[in-house]
């Protein structure tokens, strides 16, 4: 954002000029600081998009990708003018399963986790519901009565990696929003 000096003499109409010019330069600034904080959370998305997808498990008796999940990605924005902040939102049914993992055909020893955050966060493998996902498959019976066996979901850790991805690509968001 490439600012030319501003140059004051000792008159009123100066001085007016002056404060006038630093305005418009403050409502450039929000306006691009809003920009900023939202592109940043926007690198999240595309990054949490693949990652859901590339998510493989077994749902309701069907070999699913993360494709096949419905998820909601977005971001909200807040900002008082001087400051902005964006959260990154995901919703979905299977999120953290897919964040965290289930079971330890995917994701190595009961009470471990691959997730740098899961011990943290309590979500912990095998730990989830009776604690079948300490067994290489277990199975369970859907809405129709049928039994699904299932061997987990490997951790992809869509939210992680999008945290990562914008602490990563930030210099260039400045660079692009402020050049």
């Amino acid at each position: 954002m490439a600012t030319r000096p501003i140059v004051i003499t000792l008159s009123q109409k100066s001085v007016e000029n002056a404060i006038k010019r630093v305005q418009q330069y403050q409502l450039r600034f929000q306006r691009k600081l809003r920009k900023f904080v939202k592109e940043l959370a926007n690198v999240g998305i595309a990054v949490v998009d693949t990652n859901m997808t590339e998510a493989q498990y077994t749902f309701d008796g069907k070999i699913r990708s993360g494709s096949d999940t419905s998820h909601n990605a977005y971001v909200e924005l807040n900002s008082n003018g001087s400051t902005a902040e964006a959260k990154l939102i995901v919703q979905g049914k299977e999120l953290l399963f897919i964040e965290f993992g289930a079971g330890v055909y995917y994701n190595g020893a009961a009470g471990a986790s691959p997730h740098p955050k899961g011990e943290e966060f309590g979500f912990l493998i095998g730990s989830y519901g009776k604690g079948n996902g300490q067994k290489k498959v277990w199975g369970y019976y859907d809405e129709n009565n049928q039994l699904v066996l299932t061997r987990g979901v490997k951790a992809t850790m869509p939210v992680l990696k999008a945290e990562q991805k914008i602490i990563e690509d930030y210099k260039n968001v400045v660079k692009k929003v402020f050049g």
